[in-house]
C-alpha cells in the first residue's frame, strides 16, 4: 500500500522493519523514503519456490515489500494470523468500555500492517473502521463489514501456511552442534540484521536435538517480532544453561 504510518502488529518496530527489506526504487511510495541497512544480495533460498497464493493477499506484491525474503513474508503472515485474528472483537471490546482512542488505534494499526502485507481490500475495510469510530458514526456498519474481510484472511493464510509444530523436550544431542548456528544467530542480532529471522528458521531442526522446545519456541518468538535486544538475553541465557561460548 502507500505511504501508511499505522503502528505495526508487535512490536512497534515491525514497520521499519519491513522497509528495510525494501529495495530503493521498487516502489513509489514507502520504499522510497526507505534506506534499508541491508538490501539481500540474491533472493533467498526459500524464494525459490513460488509463493502459495493465498485469499485476499497479494502475495507477490507484499513478497517484494521484503526484498524477495520468502522466510521473513510468511513469518510476518503467520504473526499476523495469530495476533490479529479478534481484532473486530478486540475494537468492540474497547468501545464498549468507553475507550475510543484505543479502538481507533487498533483499527488503525490494523490498516496499516494489512496493507504492508499485500491485504488490499482489508486494508480499507480497517480504514473505514478507523475513520468511523473516529467520527462516531457508522461503526457497527463498519465493524460488520470487516469482521468478514478479515476472517477471509486470517483463514487464508492459515490454510496456506499451517503453524509450524514445535518440537518436544529436548533430546541429549551434544551441545557443541549447535555452537556454529547461535554464534551466526548471535552476530546477526547484534548487527540488527533481519537474516536473523531465516537464520533460525534454517537452524531450527538442528536446535531441536539441544535446545529445549520452549527455548526454541521463546527464541523464535522474539526473533519474529524483532526485539532482538531480548532476544540476545534469551540467547546468553540458553548458552549459559550449556556452558556454550558463542564468540
Amino acid at each position: 500500500m502507500n505511504d501508511n504510518d499505522a503502528k505495526p502488529i508487535d512490536p512497534d518496530e515491525l514497520l521499519s522493519a519491513l522497509l528495510r527489506w525494501i529495495k530503493p526504487g521498487e516502489e513509489k511510495g514507502a520504499s522510497a523514503k526507505a534506506t534499508p541497512t541491508k538490501a539481500p544480495d540474491a533472493p533467498s533460498k526459500a524464494s525459490s519456490v513460488e509463493m502459495p497464493g493465498i485469499v485476499g493477499i497479494d502475495t507477490k506484491l507484499a513478497l517484494k515489500r521484503t526484498g524477495g525474503n520468502r522466510r521473513l513474508y510468511e513469518t510476518l503472515l503467520r504473526k499476523f494470523a495469530e495476533q490479529q485474528a479478534g481484532a473486530v472483537e478486540g475494537i468492540r471490546a474497547s468501545l464498549a468500555a468507553g475507550d475510543a482512542s484505543k479502538a481507533e488505534r487498533a483499527a488503525h494499526t490494523l490498516k496499516g500492517v494489512a496493507g504492508n502485507l499485500g491485504a488490499a481490500a482489508l486494508a480499507d475495510a480497517a480504514a473505514k473502521v478507523e475513520a468511523a469510530v473516529k467520527t462516531g458514526q457508522g461503526v457497527e456498519t463498519a465493524l460488520d463489514s470487516l469482521s468478514p474481510s478479515l476472517a477471509v484472511v486470517v483463514e487464508g493464510i492459515r490454510a496456506a501456511l499451517p503453524t509450524e509444530v514445535s518440537t518436544g523436550a529436548a533430546a541429549s544431542a551434544d551441545p557443541t552442534t549447535v555452537v556454529e548456528p547461535l554464534t551466526r544467530l548471535k552476530k546477526l542480532l547484534e548487527s540488527d540484521d533481519g537474516e536473523a529471522a531465516e537464520c533460525i528458521l534454517d537452524a531450527r531442526p538442528n536446535l531441536s536435538g539441544v535446545l529445549t522446545a520452549a527455548e526454541i519456541d521463546a527464541l523464535a518468538e522474539l526473533v519474529g517480532n524483532f526485539d532482538y535486544a531480548a532476544a540476545l538475553k534469551c540467547l546468553s541465557g540458553v548458552a549459559a544453561r550449556l556452558s556454550l561460548n558463542l564468540q
